[in-house]
């Protein structure tokens, strides 16, 4: 749990596209959306303005990355209550590996809220390239 200073991404995961069920395999350029789970404290939430979720797929069979993705939005300040949301970010534009190529999701969390910024990080469960059965 964020303290009530602090913000910060407590998971993220790839899901099959629309749903919230975790990619274990996927094909190759398939779409697909990165969930992360996200927790900003009642004292900074009083004061947010805004956060931001870079989100990058790695594939780690290759050190390379296949696709990143950045979201912004703007927060209104609620005083006195901790904010839990689950942002999704959307893949759905062409991206390639390799069948047998395994893949992870990192991503980092950024919370400004007045003069205060604060940043998290959290990384996925690696998934593997497959085509459909």
């Amino acid at each position: 749990m964020a303290g009530s200073f602090d913000a910060e991404i407590k998971m993220v995961y790839p899901v099959d596209d629309g749903t919230f069920f975790t990619v274990d395999r996927i094909p190759s350029g398939a779409p697909f959306d990165v969930i992360a789970n996200v927790e900003i404290g009642d004292e900074i939430n009083g004061n947010v303005d805004e956060h931001d979720v870079w989100v990058s797929v790695r594939n780690l069979s290759k050190s390379t990355v296949v696709a990143a993705r950045h979201l912004n939005e703007t927060l209104a300040p609620q005083k006195d209550t901790r904010r839990r949301l689950e942002v999704r970010v959307d893949f759905d534009t062409p991206w390639t590996a390799d069948n047998g190529d395994v893949l992870e999701v990192v991503a980092s969390y950024r919370v400004r809220a007045g003069i205060n910024t604060i940043f998290s990080a959290a990384r996925s469960l690696p998934f593997v390239i497959a085509p459909e059965d």
